[in-house]
């Protein structure tokens, strides 16, 4: 079967960024039969630059993985008509490509956002005689009327309508629905205003990878003291994320527990100059910012922590973030301020505690539990690691989401 995956942010073999969930379904689909080819950017979202293309190539060819790059006009800011317009070329590329390309699919993978790439390719797979599948990464346009000031939401929801309508005739254009959470499967079926086939399949984490990373980083890169705690914030800098909270109760922290306990935050974004201004205007010793990590040195460092923060505030409608998987995988203590089926799979397990996002005394409630209870927290850490082990694991979640894509392109009634 020939199977297309359209999703421009992922990172392909031979990307120096750590491959995620595309990566790992396309290895998993071409060992069992089929053939994958992979539709992407030529720009890369994360690292703002064109990508490798030849490292790509080169890295894909032993797989059997094709991969077809659309190109486009570079964005500076996530949250920009820069990138909107980026993502209308991606969408008109694709359709004027994509109908003369081989081999022909059988049924197409398409991540949203951004929903009108996915239409494109619902389009074009009901022209080349595909089904088409959603897979909901984030809920757009929805996630930007968190950005509206106060006493404008209506103006918003009037600006966002024409992606409103986007995304509900790229819901319905689609025969099924997949999501990385519950409730971006639960919304997308809503909207689609019609029942389909659909299924949940976290982000979960490669533990071979993140393992064979970890002990492959340099031994003295990250080296915890006797009597240390350490904990650790990754990801995205940016206004989704309520990272300034664990930088201002750090600074509580300090004041009872000096250096001994440490806060690492990874990662890049738009908000990262205010958080080091943060720290370098309290002094906050105890605090560091790494900027962006290799996969092995991140692997090693979360392997060092003790916690780890799963903070995004509510309003930005992010459910089950990367980074939970990989703390999991760690085998680290949870802190966390997403409610719903994140905070239930924490608690369920007991690997962790919540915390209210953007409320510093929380916060600091929760560092200070777990700083006083080292049996509790060591519990916690091997509780996260079994449920790495158990349930996600890529290995373990992922032949579901192959079985479900090689179902909707082949009813059992075909079969």
């Amino acid at each position: 079967m020939n199977i297309w995956i359209v999703n421009p942010f992922d990172p392909l073999p031979g990307d120096p960024e750590q491959e995620g969930r595309y990566a790992t379904l396309a290895r998993l689909l071409i060992d069992r039969g089929h053939q994958v080819t992979w539709w992407t950017s030529a720009f890369s979202h994360r690292f703002k630059r064109p990508v490798d293309q030849d490292a790509i190539r080169s890295a894909c060819a032993p797989l059997g993985l094709i991969p077809r790059f659309l190109d486009c006009t570079p964005y500076r800011r996530n949250v920009s008509f820069a990138r909107l317009w980026n993502h209308s070329q991606l969408s008109r590329r694709f359709r004027e490509q994509a109908p003369q390309a081989n081999p022909r699919p059988d049924v197409i993978l398409a991540s949203s956002p951004p929903p009108s790439l996915v239409l494109a390719a619902a389009e074009v797979g009901r022209e080349l005689g595909a089904k088409a599948i959603v897979d909901v990464q984030d809920l757009w346009p929805d996630t930007f009327q968190r950005l509206a000031p106060a006493g404008l939401q209506s103006v918003f929801k009037l600006a966002l309508w024409p992606s409103s309508r986007t995304a509900r005739r790229a819901y319905a254009s689609c025969h099924a629905v997949t999501g990385v959470a519950d409730a971006y499967v639960e919304r997308a079926v809503a909207m689609a205003r019609e029942r389909k086939p659909a299924m949940t399949v976290p982000l979960g984490v490669d533990l071979d990878a993140f393992d064979e990373a970890a002990s492959n980083a340099p031994e003295d890169q990250w080296v915890k003291p006797p009597g240390e705690t350490w904990l650790a914030y990754t990801g995205s800098l940016n206004r989704s994320y309520d990272f300034l909270t664990i930088i201002k109760a750090a600074a509580r922290i300090r004041e009872k527990h000096g250096d001994r306990v440490r806060f690492i935050l990874t990662g890049r974004g738009d908000l990262a100059a205010e958080a080091q201004r943060l720290v370098t205007s309290q002094g906050l010793t105890n605090v560091t910012l790494t900027g962006f990590l290799d996969f092995a040195a991140w692997a090693s460092l979360l392997t060092q922590c003790d916690a780890g923060f799963n903070a995004s505030f509510p309003e930005a409608l992010i459910y089950l973030p990367n980074k939970l998987f990989y703390y999991l995988a760690a085998g680290v203590a949870v802190l966390n301020t997403i409610p719903g089926q994140c905070s239930e799979i924490i608690r369920d397990a007991g690997c962790g505690l919540d915390y209210r996002a953007g409320d510093v005394d929380s916060c600091v409630q929760a560092v200070e539990q777990i700083l006083g209870d080292r049996r509790s927290l060591i519990a916690m850490g091997r509780a996260a690691r079994e449920l790495a082990e158990t349930t996600y694991d890529r290995s373990v979640l992922f032949p579901q989401f192959a079985e479900f894509i090689e179902g909707v392109a082949m009813p059992a009634t075909r079969r």
